[in-house]
């Protein structure tokens, strides 16, 4: 059960920059510049550095090369990403909305991970800091979005 929901996290990571990464080719409109380079670029390579670091933090500490199982991940991610609408064929302002949305959902299943493993009494000092780390830099991300939604 517990491995389960690790992978769920790890998938979630994978799911995230995916999406990103297309929201970085397919955003458009006044802002494109700066939301294709410094919003969206940033964020997919930012989550595929963390995804990286989490499943290489994982594999030590469980000792278990399912964390980086392609299939394993890419069937989880697949089953995430169908509940968020593609950024494929949205006008501007909807991409940064469902961005946004599944942003946050990413960062509660992040904090998720973390609780889980506080309860199992599995959460190294490292992997409490690495954790916390992603979810401070995706508040920032999420605040540079939902600006972007103001307008």
């Amino acid at each position: 059960m517990l491995k389960e929901k690790i992978l769920l996290s790890v998938a979630f990571f994978k799911a995230a920059e995916m999406w990103m990464h297309a929201a970085h080719h397919l955003i458009k409109g006044s802002s494109f510049i700066a939301s294709h380079e410094l919003l969206f670029g940033r964020i997919y390579q930012t989550v595929s550095e963390d995804f990286d670091k989490l499943v290489e933090k994982l594999i030590y500490q469980f000792n278990d090369e399912d964390f980086a199982c392609p299939l394993l991940i890419s069937s989880i991610s697949s089953s995430i990403l169908s509940e968020y609408e593609s950024p494929a064929n949205q006008r501007e302002e909807d991409i940064y909305m469902i961005a946004l949305a599944l942003l946050v959902d990413h960062m509660k299943t992040t904090e998720n991970l973390r609780n889980m493993l506080v309860e199992e009494n599995m959460l190294t000092l490292g992997m409490d800091d690495f954790l916390s780390s992603v979810v401070n830099q995706y508040e920032s991300y999420a605040y540079m979005i939902n600006q972007q939604v103001k307008r």
